[in-house]
Parts: structure tokens; sequence; C-alpha cells
């Protein structure tokens, strides 16, 4: 429930048109903690449930390791796995990474 508040007071700080210097101070906090926040989750709540792939992801898994074994080769059909992959919480990607940088950008 932390997490859910934080996150919505981070966006309200971040959509507000005009700072001060003391929202924007509160800003870089909320940062902070809401990174702090999010890697507990992904440790604590995230590694209690097995979560895969959306049938949907197996799909163009399978469709783009097909188009790759047609450029590299015209011989046979290829072998693409179609089992589902485990899917975990990956906190670092750009949208993630750039967070610490929104307060400064202001």
């Amino acid at each position: 429930m932390k997490l859910l508040y934080r996150t919505a007071e981070w966006h309200g700080f971040a959509k507000l048109r005009m700072h001060t210097n003391t929202t924007i101070a509160h800003l870089e906090m909320l940062t902070r903690e809401f990174g702090q926040l999010m890697r507990h989750f992904r440790e604590s709540t995230c590694s209690e449930f097995k979560t895969m792939e959306l049938p949907r992801e197996v799909a163009a898994r399978k469709r783009q390791h097909q188009r790759i074994q047609d450029r590299a080769s015209k011989t046979g059909p290829s072998s693409a796995s179609s089992s589902r992959k485990i899917k975990t919480l990956n906190l670092l990607t750009p949208k993630f990474h750039f967070l610490g940088d929104y307060a400064s950008t202001i």
C-alpha cells in the first residue's frame, strides 16, 4: 500500500505546473524513496509469484526467430522454443533509470 501511495504522490508532484524549490526537493526525496520501495517490492513480493510470458509474447518470439532463421539460411524449418519463459520485474529499463533525472530536469 505504501508503494501505491508513494507512486501516486510522485506522479502528482511530477505533474505540477509550477514548482518551487520546496516541491522539487520533495520530488527528489520521493524519487529516492520510490526507487527503494520498487527494489523492495521486486525482492520481496515479486519473488513470491511465478510469472510467465503471455501467449502472444511466445507467438511473437517464435515469429521473430523464424524471420531471423529465414534471413540467415533458406534451408528447412527452424526449431524455435514454444515453451513459455519465466518473466520477472525488470527495473533496469530506461523508463525507471530516467526517473532519477526528472527533478533536475524541471
